[in-house]
């Protein structure tokens, strides 16, 4: 089947084209997001898709290159506006939380690389991320620097 998806993906035009381009401080990345019809000669176990989605994602981390395909099938039909949506959105969380654990927590270059500890701290990163988005932060640096010195209204998050 992934032979299949892959050979009709190349052969065929995308009904849908969504690209991104994302440059951090160590990380260029890219990704392009094609929508196309299933093919006609889909195994009919797959009854209900309605289009296949081909993701293609490269770039650095570091100096280190990187590159990658996947391909996905989904239920809707390959002219539905949601699904840009939905990949945009996808990518909004992307940004939103692990460009702000990268850059803001520096989390790429965190010391604690052993055990549990960077699973750890990684999930208080993002349940206090959430806390200053559940008050009203939108920009984590501003509420980092307006909370910094301010224990009491720290703790008025947790009550």
């Amino acid at each position: 089947m992934y032979q299949q998806i892959e050979t009709a993906s190349n052969q065929h035009i995308a009904t849908q084209t969504v690209e991104d381009h994302e440059a951090t401080r160590d990380r260029n990345s890219y990704r392009k997001v094609e929508v196309f019809e299933p093919p006609e000669n889909l195994d009919p176990l797959w009854i209900g898709v309605g289009c296949v989605i081909k993701v293609e994602r490269s770039g650095t981390r570091g100096h280190n290159p990187y590159q990658s395909i996947s391909y996905y099938l989904c239920s809707l039909s390959s002219q539905s506006r949601r699904l840009a949506e939905g990949i945009r959105g996808h990518w909004l969380i992307e940004n939103s939380l692990h460009w702000v654990k990268d850059v803001i927590y520096e989390e790429d270059i965190s010391p604690q690389k052993a055990g549990l500890a960077p699973r750890n701290l990684s999930l208080l990163k993002t349940w206090v991320l959430t806390l200053l988005r559940t008050h009203g932060f939108d920009s984590i640096k501003a509420a980092i620097s307006e909370m910094s010195h301010n224990l009491g209204y720290i703790l008025t998050f947790c009550t």
